[in-house]
């Protein structure tokens, strides 16, 4: 694992680690993976499974947007930061320092509910092999398990207009909500969510993005997911035109596991059971 120190297209230093491929044969690796993480979520989460794909011959990747874990350089406050550009300008960056430093490698995305959402807006993702996308869905309110639909309206009426300006951020460790979120990222995330088929209807050209991407995609939704309901996921997912999506609905009983949920399968207990799903599938893809 090495810790790596890259510029966004703007020129802001963000925080990476590698994870070189191990065992491979002749000194070649099977591809490169880039970890695109969920909303607020911090890349130090996502390294047991990065580690995995290492041991199966890819170089994995993890990052962090802008003003998130080990890429927040001075006080969130003062931080102005939106989705784009955790997507144009962090996001992508990554994506076109590796395929500049090893273009004879297939270059994955595994995006995790927001990495995936926003990769057919990607500048680059005519370099895109190949998205596995891990519970991605809509996250309108529609689309939301009906725990986090009754709590919605508190959430986007009263405690982001609140606290954002108070604050200069959305402070939610603080309050046990999502996370820490730069004002601009949570503002732009609200009119997404708010809107009947979230970025699809809420983001201008995202629906035609959708359309016209060309890349596999591998969807892997769970039966569990506590945050997002399948209707969401498959929304999302029929809006992919050129290519038929290998979509897959898991029912964590049906592999022996208790739980998977929207977190679930990046955790250590899940390896044996999901993490074959996604190294089989990039294989197959790449060959």
């Amino acid at each position: 694992m090495t810790p790596i120190s890259f510029a966004a297209s703007d020129g802001h230093r963000l925080a990476a680690y590698r994870f070189d491929a191990v065992g491979q044969m002749h000194g070649q690796v099977r591809g490169q993976v880039v970890i695109a993480a969920a909303m607020a979520v911090p890349q130090a989460f996502y390294a047991p499974f990065a580690r995995y794909l290492a041991r199966r011959g890819y170089t994995a990747w993890t990052f962090d947007y802008r003003g998130i874990g080990e890429s927040l350089n001075g006080p969130r406050r003062k931080l102005k930061a939106d989705l784009g550009d955790w997507l144009r300008k962090d996001y992508d960056a990554l994506l076109q320092m590796i395929a500049a430093a090893s273009p004879q490698d297939p270059l994955f995305v595994v995006g995790h509910s927001f990495g995936g959402q926003v990769a057919p807006l990607l500048p680059s993702r005519e370099r895109i092999a190949g998205l596995a996308n891990i519970a991605v869905g809509s996250g309108s309110t529609r689309h939301l398990a009906p725990r986090v639909r009754r709590s919605a309206p508190l959430m986007w009426h009263v405690l982001a207009p609140a606290l954002c300006p108070l604050f200069g951020y959305f402070p939610g460790a603080r309050i046990g909500v999502v996370g820490d979120l730069p004002s601009g990222a949570m503002f732009q995330w609200r009119r997404w969510c708010l809107t009947p088929e979230y970025l699809l209807s809420g983001e201008p050209g995202a629906r035609e993005a959708y359309a016209t991407a060309d890349y596999p995609v591998l969807a892997l939704t769970f039966s569990d997911d506590e945050l997002l309901l399948e209707a969401g996921s498959r929304l999302l997912h029929g809006a992919y035109r050129r290519r038929a999506v290998d979509y897959r609905l898991v029912d964590p009983a049906s592999l022996g596991l208790a739980r998977i949920g929207h977190f679930g399968f990046f955790k250590p207990q899940s390896e044996a059971a999901l993490w074959p799903l996604v190294t089989d599938w990039m294989e197959r893809t790449a060959g």
